[in-house]
């Protein structure tokens, strides 16, 4: 399969074969380590792949009927399009990572700041690996909370600031700068659930990327610091009944504070920024500098697979080390499996930690569920006690994204700038969000069109590559069930809302002289100028969207009404008392930007009202 998406010619090697690069061994390597689940899923797939030219057998035609037949899937049905999609990503990801092949290219992913600086000081010492490992049999606090991402470390450090004993539980493990893996196929499994294959299945089936370490997503997102929209939190407000949603100014500017917050200087931001930005200058529409966590660094070129100089404040960086200065204990590798309730009430969590038969149990006064919009309802289904709240799971929102791409004449060489970098809002009443963003080779590769020559032909090209995402704040739904399953369907009027921003993308990449554009939509490959127009008659539908997703939302929902809503304004569940929530997972609604500077803001007041509780 590598072979016939990536074949040997050009100034690149091939997938695989005599002086290739491997491919299937990595992969296979990759798949073995994900979930039982996801790998029964890649391995049904491959499978199906491998007898669709019966009575041959895929891997035994030629390698040009190979690629005849990769091609024909991915024109096929939905099915086989999100099939293909899968194979391309996991071919494409193992070969770009190849150090020859980003050689060839003249491709760099350093990370670097203003003037060759040092990065500063953290805030409190770091944290160290061998003070996180969970004791055994039983341990006890005033507060216990599952989940170390942003929603976590906020409301534990919010928490043990305020003298409460506060024990914050991860699954994952603890990585940082001194062990971030560079090559992205051991990065995945160290950093992301799954291995960074998480999907919501629908119509279509959409990557949602999370995390799985020590600071959660923060540690592998882009550090973008957005506050939510103040029409946002007034609905809130009026419409669910959270008092406080409107009155966060104090909560947003300490995270801002304590994050360092700062818009990207567009004088070292990249080449891709100022395409964007040339771009809207030329339409005269709303745009400006993405406001990002990692100060003054010029070039970011790991985010996905963890900032090498730890520039930006990721959780792990910041809040967790302030919460440990506090007081608070840290434990790694532990992961929950149930909350614990006695005569009506969360009491503690009881955890596996691999490597050991019997389970480790934190006894608590309350329990605050901090992991995520997937890890939380799970949680809450496996409890019981809140299976009468029936909104558990349900409401899921994930911000559907996609990766617009575009050829120019002149190099643009985006891995040499900041990764987000620069924003256009001028569509925001319709809930579009523009971010120019650029990912690693690795990671965007497989968005390309084509397989074989032409597919190869793309890479060889990447560096006349730039890149705008369109992000949607939708009004489709999904849900998360207990057993860990994700499902999401894509309303007609979110797919139209996408492909208008599509063409709103493309009518950006052509007013800065691109080319050709990609827009990631079934049997439109590739965009001449002026042909974007046409993408507005209506033709399209969900399922002729390649999509992905980076911020799942909702899926135990804040508000008054508990016939509705899972979580009371307080932060605690209408359901069961002790058993509080403070992550992306409470939102009632989509935000229409990046929600970590919004998670953080909510988990501090949901914080407070819990401490104010116990005392």
């Amino acid at each position: 399969m590598a072979e016939a998406f990536l074949p040997p010619g050009g100034t690149l090697p091939g997938a695989e074969g005599e002086g290739g690069v491997p491919v299937a061994g990595p992969v296979s390597d990759l798949v073995a380590g994900m979930s039982p689940r996801t790998r029964t899923l890649v391995r049904a797939g491959l499978r199906a792949c491998e007898w669709s030219t019966f009575p041959r057998r895929f891997s035994r035609l030629p390698r040009e009927r190979r690629a005849a037949r990769l091609g024909k899937m991915a024109a096929g049905g939905r099915l086989r399009r999100d099939l293909f999609l899968l194979l391309k990503t996991l071919s494409c990801i193992a070969y770009a990572r190849d150090p020859g092949v980003q050689a060839a290219l003249g491709v760099t992913s350093g990370c670097s700041r203003a003037n060759g600086a040092a990065p500063d000081p953290p805030p409190a010492p770091r944290l160290e690996p061998e003070a996180l490992v969970p004791p055994d049999g039983v341990e006890r606090c005033d507060v216990v909370v599952v989940g170390s991402g942003a929603g976590g470390a906020s409301a534990a450090r919010a928490l043990a600031e305020r003298g409460l004993d506060v024990v914050v539980v991860e699954e994952g493990g603890y990585h940082d700068a001194r062990d971030y893996e560079t090559d992205p196929l051991a990065a995945l499994p160290m950093l992301y659930r799954d291995g960074g294959l998480t999907f919501a299945e629908g119509r279509p089936t959409i990557p949602v990327p999370i995390g799985r370490c020590v600071g959660g997503t923060t540690v592998i997102n882009s550090g973008t610091c957005f506050r939510a929209p103040d029409e946002v939190l007034a609905r809130w407000r009026d419409e669910f009944g959270i008092p406080w949603a409107a009155e966060l100014d104090a909560e947003f500017a300490a995270v801002e504070r304590d994050l360092r917050v700062a818009p990207v200087d567009p004088a070292t931001a990249g080449r891709n920024a100022a395409v964007c930005r040339e771009g809207a200058d030329a339409l005269g529409v709303s745009h400006g500098p993405i406001l990002r966590n990692a100060g003054d660094v010029v070039c970011c070129g790991s985010c996905p697979t963890g900032c090498r100089i730890d520039a930006k404040q990721a959780a792990h960086v910041g809040e967790l080390p302030r919460a440990a200065a506090a007081g608070a204990r840290v434990r790694a590798g532990a992961r929950v499996t149930r909350v614990l309730v006695e005569n009506g009430r969360a009491v503690g969590v009881r955890c596996r930690v691999e490597g050991r038969d019997e389970p480790y149990e934190i006894r608590a006064r309350a329990v605050v569920l901090a992991a995520g919009a997937f890890g939380t309802p799970r949680l809450l289904l496996r409890t019981g006690a809140t299976r009468r709240a029936k909104a558990v799971g349900r409401h899921l929102r994930i911000h559907p994204a996609c990766w617009v791409g575009a050829r120019f004449d002149e190099p643009v060489r985006g891995w040499d700038g900041v990764m987000q970098s620069w924003y256009v809002d001028e569509w925001q009443d319709r809930g579009l969000f523009l971010e120019a963003t650029f990912t690693p080779l690795p990671f965007s590769a497989h968005w390309l069109p084509g397989v074989g020559e032409e597919l190869k032909s793309g890479i060889e090209r990447f560096e006349n590559l730039g890149v705008i995402g369109v992000h949607l704040s939708e009004r489709s739904e999904g849900r998360v069930q207990s057993s860990g399953r994700v499902t999401y369907r894509l309303r007609d009027d979110d797919a139209r809302e996408l492909v208008y921003g599509i063409a709103r993308a493309a009518d950006l990449l052509f007013a800065a002289g691109a080319v050709e554009v990609y827009p990631q939509i079934h049997g439109v490959p590739r965009l001449a100028p002026g042909e974007q127009t046409a993408l507005a008659d209506g033709q399209f539908g969900p399922g002729d969207l390649r999509l992905e997703a980076f911020h799942p939302l909702g899926t135990a929902r804040m508000g008054s009404d508990a016939a509705e809503a899972v979580v009371a304004p307080s932060g605690e569940t209408h359901d069961l008392p002790g058993l509080w929530v403070a992550d992306a997972s409470l939102m009632p609604t989509s935000l229409k930007v990046n929600p970590m500077v919004t998670v953080m803001a909510c988990a501090r007041h949901v914080a407070g009202e819990l401490a104010a509780r116990l005392s």
